[in-house]
């Protein structure tokens, strides 16, 4: 069964006080890049539903989906921060930024890969 792996962020950052706004990167930035890197890579990993009558391999999927997601999202958010901390004056203290999304991967995946396996165990 596959584990959550561990994603590394390069740029180490807190973000607050963050406002959304259009992006103003230019066509061949490094942001704009990865931003379409992104997406490429959950183009590639579309999620397959999960039926009324799921069962461990369709868990096991998701778990499997989120893990491709958020291994995109890490590789999109080092670009991202790494920008946005060299492009702030006085920089970000990003420090925490590469723990959060590892807590979440671990957090989430191994909840849906707990399920999957307690489903697998159980004999109908």
């Amino acid at each position: 069964m596959a584990q959550a792996e561990l994603v590394f962020i390069a740029g180490r950052a807190r973000i607050t006080g963050a406002h959304p706004k259009p992006s103003t990167a230019p066509v061949g930035s490094p942001v704009r890049t990865a931003y379409a890197e992104f997406l490429a890579s959950l183009e590639e990993h579309p999620p397959r539903p999960i039926p009324i009558v799921a069962d461990s391999i369709d868990l096991q999927d998701r778990a499997d989906h989120l893990n491709e997601v958020f291994r995109g999202l890490a590789g999109y958010l080092t670009v991202i921060l790494d920008d946005t901390a060299q492009n702030t004056p006085g920089g970000l203290d990003l420090c925490d930024a590469e723990a959060i999304l590892a807590d979440l991967v671990s957090d989430l995946s191994g909840a849906i890969q707990h399920a999957a396996e307690d489903m697998a165990g159980r004999v109908e």
